[in-house]
This record gives C-alpha cells, sequence and structure tokens, in this order.
C-alpha cells in the first residue's frame, strides 16, 4: 500500500527531480475518470498525476508529498486531491472562473439535447451529474416553471421537478441558465445557455462546452443535440438575460406538432445518435470538399463514436456557418 496525492490539470505537468517521491503519470482522463470533487475544480482536465510514498512512511514525508502536490497544482492551474480523505487539499476554496463582464447586447450559445421518452424520467438527474463535474457554475440556483422562480437548489428535487414538468433556472457566469421541457409524446429537450463572449475568448471553457454536450449526448441517449450561436440577447449587470419583443430567434428543433425530423439550420455542433447516425456519416463521407481553400472555409470536424456522431463546424463558436450535407429524407420540410 501507499500513501497517494493526486494532481490534475489542463496542460500536461513536468514532473521531475523529486526524490524519493514515486510518480505515476501524468496520465490522459477523462472527468468521468476522476473522483467528483477533483473533476469539478478543474476546468477541462486532462493530466492525472500521482505522487506516493510507502503507506507507512512517517508524518513529515507525507507533509512533503502533499506540499509537492499544491506546489504542482498551483503552477499548472490545478487542483490537488488526497484520496485518503477523499478531500481537495488545493485550491482550498473554489476559484472563480468566468470573470464578470459588462451588461451590453451580445451572444449567447445554446446547447439543447433531445432524449427519447423512454431515456426521460433519469435525464435532468444525468445533467446535473455531467454538469457537477466539468461546470458548476451552471448548476441552477433558483428554479421553477415561470418566474418568480419559487425553489432554491437541491439536487433531487430539482431532478424530480424537471422530469415532471416544464422548467427554467438561473445559473452562475459563465451560464445564464437551463430549460427541461418533459415529453409531450415522444421527445423530452434539456439545454443550458452560455455567455459567447467567455467561450469565444477562453480556449479552456470552450472544450468544457464541447465535453458537455457530448457527454450528455451519450449518457442520455439523445437521437439528436444543437449546440449555436445566437446574437441579439442583452445581458444584464446581474447575469440575466432579455431579448427585444418580436425579435425573431432561432426556433426549437421540437415543434408543437412533436419531432419532424432534422432542422436545416447550421449550428456549431450537432449530435446524430440513433436512427441518423449511419446515414448522416455516410452523407458526410460522400460530401465533395472545397475545389479551393477559401480564406474562411468550413471543414466539419467529425468524432464518430459508438452512441453517435458528434459535428463540429469550428473551433469556436460563431453564427454564420454553412449547413451541413444532410440526407433530403432526414430534414424537417419547409
Amino acid at each position: 500500500m501507499s500513501y497517494d496525492v493526486e494532481i490534475v490539470t489542463h496542460e500536461r505537468p513536468a514532473v521531475d527531480g523529486l526524490g524519493d517521491v514515486t510518480v505515476d503519470g501524468p496520465l490522459a482522463v477523462e472527468p468521468e475518470d476522476l473522483a467528483e470533487p477533483l473533476a469539478a475544480m478543474v476546468l477541462a482536465p486532462r493530466w492525472l498525476t500521482t505522487l506516493s510514498v510507502p503507506f507507512d512512511a512517517s508524518q513529515r514525508r507525507r507533509q512533503r508529498v502533499r506540499a509537492l502536490a499544491r506546489g504542482l497544482a498551483r503552477t499548472h492551474e490545478g487542483a490537488a486531491f488526497d484520496p485518503q480523505t477523499d478531500a481537495v487539499i488545493w485550491p482550498e476554496a473554489r476559484q472563480k472562473r468566468a470573470t464578470a463582464l459588462k451588461a451590453e447586447t451580445t451572444s449567447i450559445v445554446r446547447l439543447e439535447w433531445y432524449v427519447p421518452a423512454d431515456r426521460w424520467t433519469d435525464a435532468p438527474a444525468v445533467l446535473l451529474r455531467a454538469i457537477g463535474r466539468r461546470c458548476p457554475e451552471v448548476l441552477p440556483r433558483r428554479y421553477g416553471a415561470s418566474e418568480p422562480f419559487q425553489h432554491a437548489y437541491e439536487a433531487d428535487g430539482f431532478a424530480a421537478f424537471a422530469a415532471a414538468e416544464d422548467t427554467f433556472w438561473l445559473a452562475s457566469r459563465p451560464s445564464f441558465g437551463g430549460h427541461a421541457r418533459p415529453p409531450d409524446e415522444a421527445v423530452g429537450q434539456l439545454g443550458v445557455d452560455l455567455d459567447w463572449r467567455v467561450l469565444d475568448s477562453d480556449p479552456r471553457w470552450r472544450e468544457t462546452a464541447v465535453d458537455l454536450f457530448a457527454a450528455m449526448a451519450t449518457s442520455v441517449g439523445a437521437f439528436y443535440a444543437e449546440g449555436w450561436v445566437e446574437p441579439g440577447w442583452r445581458v444584464s449587470s446581474n447575469n440575466r438575460l432579455s431579448i427585444d419583443a418580436g425579435r425573431r430567434t432561432r426556433g426549437s428543433a421540437l415543434t408543437r406538432g412533436g419531432w419532424q425530423g432534422l432542422p436545416s439550420e447550421p449550428a456549431w455542433l450537432t449530435w446524430f445518435g440513433g436512427r441518423y447516425r449511419e446515414p448522416v456519416a455516410a452523407a458526410l463521407a460522400e460530401a465533395a470538399p472545397p475545389r479551393r481553400r477559401l480564406r474562411r472555409a468550413v471543414v466539419p470536424a467529425v468524432d464518430e463514436r459508438p452512441e453517435g456522431l458528434l459535428v463540429r463546424l469550428d473551433q469556436a463558436p460563431r453564427a454564420k456557418l454553412p449547413p451541413l450535407p444532410l440526407p433530403a429524407e432526414l430534414v424537417r420540410p419547409g
């Protein structure tokens, strides 16, 4: 047995010269590979390093290992975790990972997942777990069916409420909140809103959003999901959204008549699961590349997974994007 301390970072750390301390790693990881308290402390965690000494080592050697771990975490903007006590030892308090931005008219990034009815009951709880590991700022602060929201956040209460009725919530920067819409018949919907300004300027927040998008789509068995940029929203100084009455926004992929097929509008991120995975993959593979390289040419990044197809139209989120070559028979009419 050994006495271990774990360090998680986004960038790969250089670990050498630690004397009689055993070093395991750095090893590539995903948020699901980590203890939840540790995963939640690091934005876009990618590397795990473990420092060890024999379990019967002196208290002085144990303290040295903890000090080394804290130093590595501090240097690499990561976190250190003691598995023996199940506690994060650095940082000592959760750090603010998104600064307050000025009140102005800007864009939002909306992520939405479309969930089969037979997977809906657990979907809100799955969303909470996925958010909690990656970006706790997006967790609800208050929620309800309409404003002013009557419920303070508590995980089990929120999950039960959102599984049963239309739910909206407020969150902390860089999120504005989210929504849940239980199935009318066959399809339920979950969504979160993020501040485009943060995702555009901070690659780690951008990758966190992509990771959340794909992890949720996989976990809830989404047959379709999309993440797009929508301009024209006003952000207040207290992190609330508003929009001019009558201003046209992008419509939901789920219409009043239910699910009618894939929307034709392009999105920064799209997920094709279920019966859409194979025909969309084939259509993308057959699509001819541009004959010449344009200055702003977009070549979709396609990540083929067993559960579905993740398509990313650009590194950074932007509003104006070319449409995907989707099979016409799968696209919603009109």
